[in-house]
């Protein structure tokens, strides 16, 4: 089940579920430590004893306050003849959750209201050794477990409570509308809160569910404390001035933009840095739906080529200052030797890998998609000509730049080609044309850093370097019978380098990372190949990734699904050789591929326009922002 509303501060990080319920819960990084692993905390409503779950005749609406990661969600069943308006919100900087709720009576008869907020927490993503007890002097339920504690209470006051052993659900207790208070229970466990009251014809009740994450009671009861003696509505008020206030920062989309592209570049800025952790670190997806469709694993990592993207696009922006947190965090995650790994949790560990050590004869072999080295040392550069901050760029040469230009140059066969590495899809090893274009961009890059940071023999290095690999591609990667760029180039087994041809989006790359310009003969060529084979002209339309992807494809009919970041690439090479109608075709394609709340996910069924995959994707919202930022600057 697809995500359509996320909130987040940074360490504090809530998804919820088309039955406004919240699904995943991260704390105290964001996209780690889910303590909720999917699991569903339901919202469910008692009108004059007639208990209806959110699936049961609600007829529900997803949106967010304007220019803040304040949701505005609502909900109207006729039957019971109420309404409910959610306004959803994680504090500014606080990890404090409320959700504030006005309930309304839609008839000119009087209506007793229960409202059930169910609990399925699942503390550091395991049934074991979890606790949950009612605590007097806070008024509220306490789960905890290790160094993590959530206080779950309501404003003005809880009405009703239980905590219950699983086998034995607080869900049979809500079933029967009353809870029997149990203050405490051990192991795999659930909970519930209510709140009781009662609503004259057409009369409308505010109430505040809330839960505050800590790392003791103590710490709870600090930031309740503050929390009442400042008063709930306060920290909602301030919280959505902060979002204003940070969206304001930005620079200007020209007005001649379309209003909807404008209101969707806000909202994908507002996502982008709801996905950015304190540390650094940004998060491909927090959506855990995809869990068991991804043999039990998830998006909720820092892969450096999504986060290489993510910060070109919010320096341009203008937000310099939230993206060196992320070079920060790429410059300690780093190897000794010079290369970054797969992908990475938020706390900088490594994540999980499906990316052997080894080849198919067992020789050694490094398990690293080049690209990723390359294009956040290309990011880098391009955070400095934005910002001009040579004081960080000085900071940043000798524990990022240094070592991975130093890899990149050393990393090459005798022909100046980048060795063998994973595509940018991960799925298959070679030596691409892709990969060799950001090692180019990515060269010439720390080449010009180099420079500015009085390195002058390193820089002439890491110049001639790129300069050898841009040469090589040429005359290695483009194949003058096809007519375009091969994919890449892949060895058999008597280690000979044999042509892949297929047709992949990613060939784009040898255009936008300025090795080529975009209306070089070689970049035409490739690029009217990618139309042809990647296109998919009925349906949605939108542009595939690669001939004969599998991921999630839904009939070999396809060349693959249409996804949002290969369709603003295609948008990005119309704006740079001025075909604008064509552009915007695009731009208004993703727009029109938004969820009601303004959502964009990774992949859409061709046929139905239906999200694939997960909900959002970082790198989704980052890539329209992009393509809208170059039209913004081509309109100029």
């Amino acid at each position: 089940m697809y995500r359509e509303a996320v909130i987040s501060n940074g360490q504090f990080f809530i998804n919820f579920d088309k039955y406004l319920s919240l699904r995943d819960l991260y704390f105290p990084y964001v996209g780690q430590y889910n303590h909720l692993r999917g699991n569903k905390n339901h919202l469910i409503v008692s009108v004059d004893g007639d208990l209806r779950y959110m699936d049961e005749g609600w007829e529900r609406k997803f949106s967010y306050r304007k220019n803040s990661l304040i949701t505005d969600m609502k909900a109207v069943n006729k039957d019971l003849g109420i309404s409910l308006r959610i306004n959803d919100l994680i504090h500014k900087y606080l990890p404090v959750y409320i959700r504030k709720i006005t309930v309304k009576n839609l008839t000119k008869e009087k209506k007793d209201i229960k409202i059930f907020f169910y609990h399925d927490f699942c503390l550091y993503e395991t049934e074991a050794g979890n606790t949950a007890l009612y605590h007097p002097d806070m008024k509220g339920l306490v789960h905890y477990r290790e160094s993590t504690y959530l206080l779950v209470s309501i404003f003005p006051e809880i009405s009703d409570y239980t905590i219950s052993v699983k086998k034995e659900s607080c869900m049979n207790q809500i079933k029967n509308q009353k809870l029997d208070k149990n203050p405490i229970a051990r192991g795999d466990i659930d909970s519930a809160v209510a709140y009781y009251t009662d609503l004259q014809p057409e009369e409308e009740k505010e109430f505040y569910y809330y839960i505050i994450a800590g790392k003791s009671f103590d710490d709870l009861e600090e930031k309740q404390k503050r929390m009442l003696e400042e008063g709930i509505q306060h920290f909602i008020e301030e919280t959505e001035i902060f979002h204003n206030s940070w969206l304001k920062e930005k620079k200007e989309i020209k007005s001649s933009i379309s209003r909807k592209i404008r209101e969707l570049y806000n909202k994908s800025l507002l996502i982008i840095k709801a996905h950015i952790d304190n540390g650094g670190a940004i998060i491909a997806s927090a959506d855990s739906s995809i869990f068991h469709r991804f043999n039990k694993d998830h998006y909720s990592y820092s892969w450096p080529r999504d986060n290489a993207f993510i910060v070109m696009a919010l320096d341009r922006a203008g937000y310099g200052n939230t993206t060196k947190k992320f070079f920060e965090f790429a410059s300690k995650t780093l190897t000794k030797k010079g290369y970054f790994l797969q992908k990475y949790l938020p706390d900088g560990s490594f994540g999980s890998s499906w990316h052997p050590w080894i080849d198919q004869e067992g020789k050694p072999q490094l398990p690293i998609q080049e690209d990723e080295t390359a294009l956040v040392i290309w990011a880098l550069y391009h955070h400095y000509k934005i910002t001009k901050d040579i004081e960080f760029i000085d900071r940043m040469y000798g524990s990022l730049v240094r070592p991975a230009a130093e890899f990149m140059v050393r990393y090459r066969d005798e022909n100046g080609l980048p060795l063998e590495s994973y595509d940018p899809w991960e799925e298959r090893r070679g030596v691409l044309t892709y990969t060799c274009s950001t090692v180019f961009a990515g060269l010439m890059s720390a080449s010009k850093m180099a420079h500015l940071t009085g390195n002058i023999e390193e820089s002439k290095r890491y110049e001639k370097a790129a300069r050898e690999v841009r040469q090589a591609i040429l005359k290695y990667l483009y194949n003058k019978k096809a007519e375009r760029f091969v994919k890449m180039l892949v060895r058999d087994k008597n280690g000979n380098l044999m042509e892949d041809l297929t047709v992949d989006a990613s060939l784009i790359s040898v255009f936008f990372t300025g090795m080529l310009p975009p209306n070089d003969y070689r970049v035409l060529n490739t690029v009217h190949a990618i139309k042809d084979k990647l296109w998919i002209d009925f349906g949605i339309k939108g542009l595939a990734r690669f001939e004969g992807d599998l991921y999630h494809r839904i009939d070999r009919y396809y060349p693959g699904n249409p996804w949002i970041i290969t369709t603003m690439w295609l948008a990005d090479w119309y704006i740079a050789t001025d075909q604008i109608d064509e552009a915007l075709k695009l731009i208004n394609w993703a727009v029109e591929r938004q969820s009601q709340a303004g959502l964009l996910a990774e992949q859409y069924d061709p046929e139905t326009g239906k999200p694939l995959s997960v909900v959002p994707l970082t790198w989704s919202h980052a890539g329209f922002c992009w393509t809208v930022q170059n039209l913004n600057e081509k309109l100029s």
